[in-house]
């Protein structure tokens, strides 16, 4: 069952909107919406489901929640949602940390992302090995 989005889809259909009107209100495109609705996109993203939810007047926090990224014992930690497999705090900080980063480097084009990308794998490289002769 995709509750998410079977309700974003119900919500738009219950205003008479084609998924094209949907999206042009919410700023995003409407083969997004149409993956949402048909389940193809299981998790959306949190400025695309705050869009939809402000196009459709469905309060922010309904649609985390539909999505899994509250629950009703609390918010579920986005780098928890996004990297389950992530589980000491260490690692959870970390990575939140490169992702602040990239954040806030826009200005960094391809090459340079690449370029961050081989520098990690050869820290992860050199970590392996010095694992394996400890």
């Amino acid at each position: 069952m995709n509750s998410i989005g079977d309700f974003i889809k119900d919500r738009r259909l219950s205003k008479g909107w084609s998924k094209r009107a949907l999206a042009e209100k919410a700023g995003i495109s409407h083969s997004e919406v149409h993956r949402i609705e048909n389940g193809e996109r299981v998790n959306p993203s949190v400025p695309v489901l705050n869009a939809l939810g402000e196009a459709l007047g469905v309060p922010k926090d309904d649609l985390l929640r539909l999505a899994g990224y509250k629950s009703d014992e609390g918010d579920i930690p986005m780098i928890e949602r996004v990297f389950p497999d992530l589980k000491t705090e260490k690692q959870q900080k970390t990575a939140q940390k490169i992702i602040d980063g990239l954040a806030r480097s826009g200005d960094m084009d391809d090459v340079d992302y690449d370029r961050l990308v081989d520098q990690v794998e050869m820290f992860f490289d050199y970590v392996k090995k010095k694992n394996n002769t400890d």
